[in-house]
């Protein structure tokens, strides 16, 4: 079947004739196959005329593996079409901010283990396509994925199911960018594994090394820690503040624009030392921590407990005194918070925040809410139940936290 491709669609597949297809681009005349007519799916053929808006990717691996789907596509049109997102959905924007580098800027990679001793990442259909070099990350990460691969060859060591014997599911790397060290977390479905002859290969390259065991049939790459060798933590700095992460906590994947996201923050905030901040989904303190010096107060609200510990933690690691963090949904904790907040941070999940959180806000009335979101298209459902609280949006910048992909970060300051 030909079709032209004319647009994006919501996930930042190519649109043409009412179907998504991979890999495609505004301007490509495209052969692709019907893979699904009720849900208007296509996957390439070969192109039959080429968008002016293509690139020659760097990788190899482009148009097979999953994990850069708009490699092909030149870095100075996709900061125009993510902008345009955002321009469309709000009205306006500030110009899109580029990220400062657009490979090998991800501080972490979680790789699955395929079989006949293949680790890589997965394709559309779920397979994994064994990576030779990953533009994702680093160059040292990919000599870590080399020797992963050499080990488990050398040692006959199965992904799990493979065999009967295969315990293997996924190598995740994580790595400081602005703190030079990296961590190594290897997850099986069970059984033993020999830490300590890994560690032998890689104690040159890594600077500590895990073991960790998901015995559940979901495909999640965090488990329970067995064992580790070193240290069980990643450090990083952005801006003033040091970090220190454990190896299966969240934190920004791109550290370079992160340090822009958090000025970004710090200016929506306008912080003059007297006002007290709330910051909900707050994971390890990010935000949170990083505005404690020009704060009164800072009180962060999130669901998972051991990021909880890991913010205050890493509060006393930077000797902040005024920062406190609480453990529980914000849905559940707003509705019994006591105290007053000039300021209120929400970064919520990809679905957007919860509607009693939205309600809370609009009585509490702080005088300014900043909006952190990776899905603008939520975003715009949530602000536009915020607007009729009496809120105006006074400022939109868009950055993009992910070269190669369609995700857009997107901050929205709102003000009475």
């Amino acid at each position: 079947m030909k079709i032209e491709i004319t647009a994006f669609d919501e996930r930042g597949k190519g649109l043409g004739d009412g179907y998504s297809v991979p890999f495609t681009y505004p301007g490509d005349i495209v052969e692709i196959e019907v893979l699904n007519h009720k849900k208007k799916l296509g996957q390439l053929l070969k192109p039959l005329s080429l968008s002016p808006l293509r690139a020659t990717p760097a990788c190899k691996h482009f148009g097979v593996c999953g994990g850069c789907s708009w490699q092909g596509l030149k870095y100075v049109e996709q900061l125009k079409i993510k902008e345009g997102v955002v321009k469309k959905l709000f009205g306006d924007s500030s110009p899109i901010l580029p990220s400062p580098k657009e490979y090998f800027y991800r501080n972490r990679m979680d790789f699955a283990f395929g079989p006949d001793f293949t680790l890589g990442l997965k394709n559309q259909w779920d397979r994994i396509v064994d990576i030779e070099k990953c533009w994702l990350m680093s160059e040292e990460s990919n000599k870590i994925l080399s020797r992963l691969k050499y080990f488990t060859q050398w040692k006959k060591l199965y992904k799990w199911k493979e065999t009967k014997d295969g315990v293997l599911r996924h190598a995740v790397i994580r790595e400081g960018k602005f703190v030079n060290n990296n961590l190594v977390n290897i997850l099986t479905a069970k059984g033993e594994f020999d830490l300590e002859e890994l560690w032998e290969k890689l104690s040159d390259l890594a600077r500590g090394l895990l073991w960790s065991i998901n015995p559940s049939p979901a495909d999640r790459s965090v488990g329970d820690i067995q064992k580790f060798i070193s240290r069980d933590y990643l450090e990083e700095k952005l801006g003033e503040v040091r970090f220190r992460i454990p190896a299966q906590s969240f934190f920004q994947t791109n550290s370079y624009q992160a340090v822009n996201l958090l000025e970004t923050i710090k200016k929506f905030a306008a912080l003059t030392g007297g006002e007290k901040v709330l910051e909900l989904y707050s994971g390890v303190g990010t935000i949170g921590l990083s505005l404690a010096h020009q704060a009164e107060e800072v009180i962060g609200v999130e669901e998972n407990e051991e990021a909880v510990k890991d913010a205050v933690n890493n509060a006393m690691l930077n000797g902040i005194t005024n920062y406190s963090a609480l453990a529980g949904r914000a849905e559940d904790m707003i509705e019994e918070f006591e105290y007053s907040f000039d300021i209120a941070i929400v970064d919520p999940p990809r679905p957007g925040i919860h509607k009693k959180v939205i309600a809370k806000l609009g009585e509490a009335q702080p005088d300014r809410i900043i909006y952190v979101s990776c899905n603008p298209h939520s975003q715009k459902v949530d602000i536009d139940k915020l607007l009729p609280f009496g809120y105006q949006i006074a400022a939109i910048q868009p950055l993009d936290l992910f070269p190669h992909t369609p995700h857009i970060e997107n901050v929205i300051l709102l003000t009475k």
